[in-house]
């Protein structure tokens, strides 16, 4: 009798929707760890500015503060006008009932990374279901968006991961009510992108924007050729209604950051400085071989390619040996499924605007887009690449059974020609092409490349050996999935998992230095004075150490810091003394020590001056107070005419001046004077202060360059001074009344569709 030959099944396995949610949860959650069992930690960014960040707003919260206002940073500074600072993000609100004491545990802040990162991959799962592709496939997309190089290297930017992970939800919801006509829909995709907007990062703000103008004229083109103009121009109006919800949910942070802008760093620009973390040419073999040019993670770094290290994870976009060939075979369907056009002409798209003047995108952008002339690290653009090739990926993965099952030629033509790109690859690692051509270390440059390009082509010959086993039937559909998952995820491992394995014990850091922090609170107790800890590289106190332990710091760091925190001196001592300062570090060079010593010279936190000087220019302000015999217990410096008449300073004058009580938001004070005077204070000036003398309002005028100063006459008086920015209240508002409308279309949407459903049943009946 004849022997029948088994063949192995091709057809796609079928799972379920909490398969996919537990293969993804779980996936990311191995990756991580380390980080899970505290055997590492992020580093970088996360520790220096967004755990103090957390820390700060958590606790405030938690002790009935709203911190619209934080003084222990750059001798003051807005807080939740930084945009950054996202403190209406629903997750960072919830961060407040984990506090412990006076301090929330970095743990849950790691934790709210790696939820975000999960939340990326499932939201993109559905996704890209949405978009027609098996659940299998659509599970593809989501491991690969999840655990991306985007996303593995921005891991300690709690702001961007929490912003991108929102992405695929939102193009889900919005694609859903473009197509089904939905105003549901169309409201919960406003307020689900007003949200993401709100976790605080505007570059990325911009980006999903535009895409989602590209998306939508997209859509709109199809279905103005599938069904007239007419019948398409209501999508107009749910678009526009997306975006006006959107935004005016954010209201609560925009306006205050609006507010907040000009008066920054940030200001403005030039188009050279916007170049900085740009792509080059050169680094395009990076998607192939990701550390082609050496990397830079939590374990140090031996970058060597264009720009200074972190342009290593600005640049990334690797998403990795088997998503790339996905993509590959996702081509070979373009004239099929225009989606997978749209997503391929946008990937391109993201990598030519990330090359900056190394192509003309950027420049047309910068010049005659708005909003694109307001950031550096232009390759954070390659987020776009990072979405649309998930999604293709999960396309491609579909092609290839596809192509197994119509025995196409196309497939065999293509893993040869994948595998003499491999063996491209290796010989323009092994010549030296594309590295520095002179450097010191040229052979421990070409040993590292060399090593990773073996690598890179290893793992191609062995997904090549899996789809070749799967196309002769070799093993079934389902084997080759599992397969070619594992490798996925073994060469994302070998790509990133000690990236952000850091060293710090974010608990440690802040603590290693608490002998110091307890000897100036305790001092604190008696006097209120700020602390100067950084002096050139030296610093005896982290810059954002003043959000963790409640000190006042002269230093800090955020993007938006002001543009006017240090007035002008003579000298750095001048400096000092002008904002309060009465210890500062002290740094021996020559001993290699730095220690903190205390100051006799240093100014009250305030006091009355009784003589004043009004200039009008800038320049003539810093040239004035940079004089050696510029005594500000003396004199007072305003910008503007305060019209007000003080006192004889040569007459015999008392006064004296005592805080209350010292808060976030406002100050107490009892003051008395025996003359017309300007009560000085050596906090940050900044529009939204104001002053209440006797409980009547009274204005506060910019003294001394960044000082505050309140006109007072003789007398006792109670003064209060409490921020109360105009920009935030109308945000609230408008965001409040946002919340309301939308909730009252929610409710109006579901009782609209729960009727047509039961007339349906009725007439059914």
């Amino acid at each position: 009798m004849k022997k029948i030959k088994s063949v192995a099944t091709v057809s796609p396995p079928n799972i379920k929707d909490w398969h996919a949610i537990l293969i993804i949860t779980a996936s990311v959650i191995i990756f991580f760890r380390d980080i899970l069992l505290k055997n590492a930690f992020f580093w970088e960014d996360f520790l220096y500015q967004f755990y103090p960040f957390r820390n700060f707003a958590a606790v405030s919260m938690a002790h009935g503060e709203l911190p619209l206002w934080n003084p222990y940073t750059f001798s003051g500074t807005p807080f939740q006008a930084d945009i950054q600072s996202a403190l209406f993000y629903i997750p960072n609100l919830l961060l407040t009932f984990f506090v412990g004491g006076d301090r929330l545990s970095y743990y849950w802040v790691e934790l709210l990374v790696v939820a975000h990162i999960i939340l990326a991959g499932v939201s993109m799962y559905y996704l890209a279901k949405d978009l027609g592709v098996d659940r299998v496939f659509a599970l593809c997309s989501g491991l690969i968006y999840a655990l991306s190089g985007f996303m593995i290297t921005h891991a300690i930017h709690l702001v961007m991961i929490a912003q991108v992970a929102w992405l695929p939800l939102i193009v889900l919801l919005f694609r859903r009510s473009l197509r089904q006509k939905s105003w549901l829909y169309m409201i919960f995709a406003g307020l689900t992108l007003g949200h993401a907007v709100l976790a605080g990062f505007p570059q990325l703000s911009l980006y999903i924007f535009f895409f989602l103008l590209l998306y939508f004229l997209f859509e709109f083109f199809l279905h103005v050729r599938t069904n007239g103009i007419k019948s398409s121009l209501p999508l107009l109006v749910l678009a526009a209604g997306m975006v006006v919800i959107a935004v005016a949910l954010t209201a609560i942070q925009l306006l205050p950051t609006i507010e907040l802008a000009p008066l920054s760093q940030r200001a403005e620009i030039m188009y050279e400085k916007s170049q900085e973390g740009m792509l080059s040419w050169r680094q395009l073999v990076t998607s192939v071989v990701p550390k082609y040019f050496g990397s830079s993670g939590a374990q140090g770094s031996n970058y060597f390619g264009p720009g200074q290290y972190w342009v290593y994870w600005e640049t990334c976009f690797y998403i990795g040996i088997p998503a790339l060939i996905f993509v590959v075979f996702s081509v070979l369907l373009v004239k099929r499924n225009r989606y997978i056009l749209f997503f391929l002409c946008i990937s391109i798209f993201a990598l030519l605007y990330a090359l900056g003047e190394n192509f003309i995108l950027h420049k047309l952008f910068f010049n005659f887009v708005p909003g694109f002339n307001k950031f550096r690290s232009i390759g954070r653009m390659t987020l776009l690449f990072t979405f649309s090739t998930a999604l293709m990926a999960g396309f491609g993965l579909k092609a290839i059974v596809e192509l197994v099952q119509s025995k196409s030629s196309k497939f065999t033509k293509a893993l040869l020609g994948l595998a003499i790109f491999g063996i491209f690859i290796v010989m323009i690692a092994q010549l030296g092409m594309l590295q520095p051509t002179k450097d010191q270390n040229s052979s421990q440059i070409h040993s590292i490349v060399m090593s990773e390009a073996v690598t890179s082509f290893i793992l191609i010959i062995v997904t090549l050996i899996v789809l070749f086993l799967f196309n002769r039937r070799t093993v079934t559909s389902v084997v080759m999935i599992i397969l070619l998952f594992a490798i996925q995820f073994v060469d994302m491992n070998i790509f990133g998992f000690e990236q952000n394995n850091g060293s710090i014990n974010p608990d440690e850091y802040y603590n290693r230095t608490a002998q110091v922090v307890n000897i100036l609170k305790k001092d604190g107790d008696s006097e209120y004075f700020r602390i100067n800890a950084r002096l050139g590289g030296a610093m005896l106190l982290d810059r954002n150490q003043g959000m963790v332990d409640r000190i006042f710091m002269m230093e800090g760091y955020t993007p938006l810091a002001l543009q006017r925190v240090f007035p002008p001196a003579p000298d750095w001592s001048g400096v000092c003394d002008l904002l309060n300062a009465k210890y500062r570090i002290l740094v021996d060079e020559n001993q290699r020590q730095i220690s903190m010593t205390s100051a006799a010279t240093y100014t009250p936190r305030a006091y009355f001056v009784y003589n004043s000087q009004i200039i009008t220019d800038e320049k003539q302000v810093k040239t004035a107070m940079e004089q050696s015999n510029f005594n500000p217990l003396q004199t007072v410096i305003f910008e503007e005419d305060p019209g007000f008449q003080t006192g004889n300073p040569s007459d015999k004058t008392h006064n004296n001046v005592r805080i209350n009580s010292y808060n976030l938001n406002s100050i107490s004070l009892n003051v008395s004077t025996t003359q017309n005077s300007f009560l000085v204070l050596s906090e940050i000036y900044y529009p939204g202060w104001n002053a209440y003398v006797d409980g009547r309002s009274q204005k506060v005028y910019r003294a001394n360059w960044s000082l505050r100063a309140i006109s007072i006459e003789t007398g006792d008086h109670q003064v209060e001074l409490r921020f109360e920015p105009k920009s935030f209240r109308r945000g609230l508002w408008i965001t409040s009344a946002t919340i309301g409308i939308s909730l009252l279309g929610i409710v109006y949407s579901l009782r609209k569709k729960k009727r047509k459903n039961n007339q349906h049943e009725s007439q059914s009946a």
